[in-house]
């Protein structure tokens, strides 16, 4: 008798379901659909029901994506393909219901028919992006990419090489941090902003590209603590991610918060094959009630007008700020507050709503050429090409579309999607989301977090900037040489070199 392994079975038993629920998917996208051009005369009615279309059809793609993974939705496992439609649907759908409101601020700019304009390039983005990921990169890159993962695992082994290894790659990443600081003034938010966009040097993206093995030191904790359970790690872990978020919130970040989490969930989720539900409800409730109000208000105190704090300053305010933000409002106050300016702050379709409202009309179509020589450019190390320009296009975009003054040091995502409409309209959409889909296909396929500790490391570098959607298609594929330099420095600090026989 010919027994089958479980894990044989599960694509029979999982793809088919999975299949299913994402033909109804689409299938309700489609009512939702029929209902948003039923209400075009109402564009107030109809931006809801496009937002809530699109969700659902993100979802669809979600379960049809799913089928490829041959594993349930590819969640647990950290596949990129499959969280980039979920956050799709919550950052460009879910969130999209908030302008049944009345709108202020840079938002009030945009004509709710521009939003509505903008879920149609959105959607049609996502479906070029789907087909790439069906599609894929092709058999030659897959065994290339394949080759080159499997060369590193035969130089290095999947152990940490020691209790002493995550304390000496986060001694880089703070080491990195604090001579940024030091060089340049800069502390995160806090400090002078104009030297970011009027000046830069050599070593500046050296030490920011170093300063990202500080997360990376946490995943390589919790690879002792839930792989390798060696005791001990526990301590190292705990304070290591304290430190962290702490270093963080004095930065006066959010996202730090979110990687932080992140660094010590994926490690968690590739040895016990699944998500730690409990622990990521409790992140998310921290969140909402601690670091969302906390940086609101120290975000206002380290900056009031043209007063600037200095980094010393501001991190000696760092625990009064806390203590009031945690204590001047009760839990029913302060959670539906966060709620919504959380809904505020990660709703993206307002950049390409306002692209698509301008260009070309009013802003010019930018040369479709910039998409191949941009990247490259922006792979070149300032080390060796002192005068290249600063990529500061989350500020250009912000006076140029916005109309935000140039004194006002603010950065605007422009977001793929949006990025590639400004570069001739809807053929680099779609060609542009086609390709990146086939990038992201071949990484999800030649990264298992489960089998290969080493693949965690680049996840999570590559998570925030693939997943989010935010960064224009220039950034995106221009840090790639820098990714991997960092991926590999981290792997040769974390783990055991095998002892050739």
């Amino acid at each position: 008798m010919t027994t089958t392994p479980a894990d044989a079975r599960v694509p029979a038993r999982v793809t088919p379901r999975l299949a299913i629920a994402g033909l109804v998917f689409v299938a309700a996208a489609i009512v939702l659909l029929d209902k948003t051009l039923a209400t075009s005369d109402r564009p107030t009615f109809a931006v809801v029901w496009g937002g809530l279309a699109l969700a659902v059809y993100s979802a669809g793609l979600l379960c049809l994506v799913g089928t490829v993974q041959h594993a349930g939705l590819g969640l647990a496992r950290w596949k990129m393909g499959p969280w980039t439609l979920l956050w799709y649907g919550v950052a460009f759908g879910i969130t999209t219901l908030t302008w049944s409101q009345p709108q202020t601020g840079t938002p009030a700019q945009v004509t709710v028919s521009s939003a509505l304009r903008a879920l149609w390039l959105v959607a049609v983005g996502m479906a070029a992006w789907a087909v790439g990921y069906f599609v894929g990169p092709g058999r030659s890159a897959r065994g290339l990419a394949t080759r080159a993962i499997g060369s590193l695992g035969r130089r290095f082994a999947t152990e940490v090489r020691s209790p002493a290894a995550p304390w000496i790659l986060y001694a880089v990443g703070i080491a990195a941090r604090l001579a940024i600081a030091v060089t340049s003034g800069q502390f995160g938010y806090v400090g002078d902003p104009s030297s970011l966009v009027s000046s830069a040097t050599g070593y500046g993206g050296i030490l920011g590209d170093l300063s990202l093995c500080a997360p990376l030191a946490v995943s390589a904790a919790a690879l002792q603590v839930f792989r390798e359970r060696l005791p001990g790690a526990r301590v190292t872990l705990a304070v290591l991610f304290l430190i962290e978020v702490a270093f963080g919130a004095a930065a006066g970040g959010k996202e730090s918060f979110v990687i932080a989490v992140l660094a010590a969930v994926i490690p968690f989720s590739a040895a016990r094959s699944r998500l730690p539900k409990a622990a990521s409800l409790a992140s998310i409730f921290i969140f909402l009630v601690v670091v969302i109000p906390f940086n609101q208000a120290y975000r206002g105190a380290v900056r009031q007008g043209s007063v600037t704090l200095s980094p010393r300053q501001a991190v000696s305010a760092t625990p009064r700020i806390l203590r009031q933000a945690v204590t001047d409002d009760d839990l029913i106050t302060i959670l539906p507050r966060s709620v919504d300016y959380l809904m505020q702050r990660i709703r993206q379709i307002d950049s390409p709503a306002n692209i698509v409202q301008r260009t070309p009309e009013q802003i010019g179509f930018l040369n479709p050429i910039q998409l191949v020589e941009g990247p490259i450019a922006g792979m070149v190390p300032r080390a060796i090409w002192p005068n290249k320009p600063i990529m500061v296009t989350g500020y250009q975009f912000s006076q140029e579309y916005f109309g935000l003054p140039s004194t006002l040091y603010t950065s605007t995502a422009e977001t793929t999607v949006g990025g590639l409409y400004r570069y001739g309209g809807w053929i680099p959409v779609v060609v542009g989301m086609f390709l990146l889909a086939c990038g992201v296909r071949l990484l999800d396929d030649v990264l298992d977090v489960r089998a290969n500790p080493h693949a965690i490391l680049l996840v999570l570098l590559l998570f925030p900037s693939l997943v989010e959607g935010q960064e224009d298609w220039q950034s995106i594929l221009g840090s790639i040489p820098a990714t991997i330099f960092v991926w590999l420095l981290a792997v040769v600090l974390t783990f055991r070199v095998r002892r050739r026989a």
